[in-house]
């Protein structure tokens, strides 16, 4: 690995870099794939982690899961809480050491991920690397719905992923049907959306649906978020 010096400010933190890829660091990564955004603003100086979800239903993931892995990985907690005017919930780091580890070591995507988001390559080499990066992958940008379909109650399960890079979810599909799950894939289509100036932006999406699926799912990949796995206790109650 290459080297990276850690400023005074890492150092005072608890800062460490892992030695080795774990499985515990493919998950961090599928879930900063997810939520997160690494940027840098050079003029001054800034090296910025950023990973934020949902404050209405994510919070435990970040308190009880995603601190503990960074203490774990990276020597510290990160002060987690509300951000962007409480209209999310997560952290904010800021660390070159940290910055340059993850883009330069690890692969992940700075700046607008969805222009380059894809399956870092050090995590395709090995199967015990890329099911804890679709664990992370799918704890955050994935949901676990029922829908009624034909019946009064919700009955029938469907695993969904959405992307602005069609290349994540080209490669997560390919991956998926590979282990023999039944894909639906959707790629481009435009959603509405006034805040941006053209109107839209692209979406592409896959779907897994039906209880083989679901039961394939908990085989082979899993979900560690405990909102997600909340709404698969309810459905087995039923």
């Amino acid at each position: 690995m290459q080297k990276i010096n850690l400023s005074a400010k890492d150092v005072k933190k608890g800062v460490k870099l892992p030695t080795g890829i774990s499985s515990n660091l493919a998950y961090l990564c599928g879930i900063l794939a997810g939520d997160g955004s690494i940027y840098s603003r050079k003029e001054k100086n800034d090296y910025i982690i950023k990973c934020v979800g949902n404050p209405k239903d994510e919070q435990e993931l970040y308190t009880k899961i995603i601190a503990l892995l960074f203490k774990e990985i990276f020597g510290f907690i990160p002060n987690i809480g509300y951000q962007d005017s409480k209209t999310t919930y997560g952290f904010v780091i800021y660390s070159k050491a940290i910055f340059t580890y993850l883009t330069d070591v690890i692969g992940m995507p700075q700046g607008k991920k969805y222009d380059t988001l894809c399956i870092p390559a050090i995590f395709k080499k090995e199967e015990q690397l890329l099911i804890p990066f679709l664990r992370g992958l799918f704890d955050t940008d994935g949901c676990i719905s029922f829908k009624k379909k034909y019946k009064l109650t919700p009955y029938y399960p469907v695993i969904t992923l959405s992307s602005k890079s069609s290349r994540l979810i080209r490669e997560v599909a390919d991956i998926l049907k590979e282990k023999q799950f039944k894909v639906v894939e959707i790629y481009d289509y435009k959603l509405f959306d006034k805040r941006i100036e053209k109107g839209y932006t692209k979406i592409s999406r896959l779907e897994l649906n039906g209880k083989y699926n679901l039961l394939r799912w908990n085989e082979v990949i899993r979900f560690s978020s405990p909102k997600h796995l909340a709404k698969i206790k309810e459905y087995w109650k039923e």
